[in-house]
Order: C-alpha cells, then structure tokens, then sequence
C-alpha cells in the first residue's frame, strides 16, 4: 500500500533540508580590538541554494561571570553522614560556590534585510564603548567573555547561526 503524504509538506521539508545543508561563519577582521575602537568581521554563507529570509544580522556581546560563595550551616543530619561516607569535614559549615551570569553589554545590527540569499560574503562593524569591560580570564573571581552572533532568519525553517569569540583588551 502506498505512504501517503500530508499535501502541502513537500515544500516545508524539502526548505528543512535545505537550512540544514547550509552554513554560517563569522570571521573576525580585527581581533584585540581596544575599547572605544571598532570590531569588524565577514560573515560568510555557504547556502546549498538560495534561501529567502527575512534577515541577517550580528550581535556583538559581552558576558561577565562572578563567582559568589555562600557559607551556611550544615545540619546535624548532613554532617553526621558526611563523616560517615568517609568525606573530610572538620566544621559543619559549608560553602557553596555558584556563577552568575550578567550581560554586560548588548548589541544587534541588521546586516541585510529581507530578500533571497545566496552564497556570500557580508561585513559588519561595531564600535565597542569606552566604559566596555576588556577580556579578562578567570581573575579574582570574575571572566569577562565577548561573542560574535551571525544568524540568518528564515521563516518558516530552522534558522541558519554561528558565533565567534572576540578578544576586546
């Protein structure tokens, strides 16, 4: 007995495949950028065939991790079973250590707006702030991060994105 198929998919899922084959990458022009100076990058497609899509855009954004330690009291119970599975505890205060996540900043620019994409290149610039946070590793509790986003925005299908690690110092 034949499939039978829902009339009018054909089209949705053969467009599926098509974002799926696709690609997206963000190549930086001028890494380590310095505060108050310009970040620029090529966003390239690699596109299986054309796509329409409502748009492509870049978002430039920096992430500030804290780690904060709180202290509380283990109960009787927590402490007993600790020292029975062998673990070393010599007080019955704990501490926890958590990351918290803040953006520190945020933004978005569209880079081409809604029309049919092929395979390309297209550049995008950002000015980084004077008062922007630079790149830091984990240093006395804090990392400082900044990504590049490059996402095309297809209706109807699984958006085609990539992001990149920028360096700001």
């Amino acid at each position: 007995m034949p499939d039978k198929k829902s009339p009018g998919n054909e089209g949705f899922i053969s467009k599926e495949m098509d974002a799926v084959a696709s690609k997206i990458s963000i190549s930086p022009m001028n890494t380590g950028c310095g505060i108050g100076g310009k970040v620029s990058a090529i966003i390239i497609l690699e596109l299986k065939k054309p796509i329409h899509a409502r748009s492509l855009s870049a978002r430039l954004y920096c992430i500030e991790e804290k780690k904060v330690e709180s202290r509380r009291e283990m109960t009787s119970d927590e402490y007993r079973m600790s020292r029975e599975l062998g673990l070393q505890v010599s007080t019955n205060i704990r501490t926890l250590t958590s990351v918290t996540e803040n953006v520190a900043y945020a933004e978005t620019k569209e880079v081409s707006g809604e029309t049919e994409y092929k395979s390309g290149r297209y550049s995008v610039d950002f000015t980084i702030p004077d008062s922007a946070p630079r790149t830091q590793g984990w240093m006395n509790g804090r990392k400082v991060t900044w990504r590049m986003e490059a996402k095309l925005d297809i209706p109807m299908s699984m958006d085609i994105s990539s992001s990149e690690e920028i360096e700001v110092c």
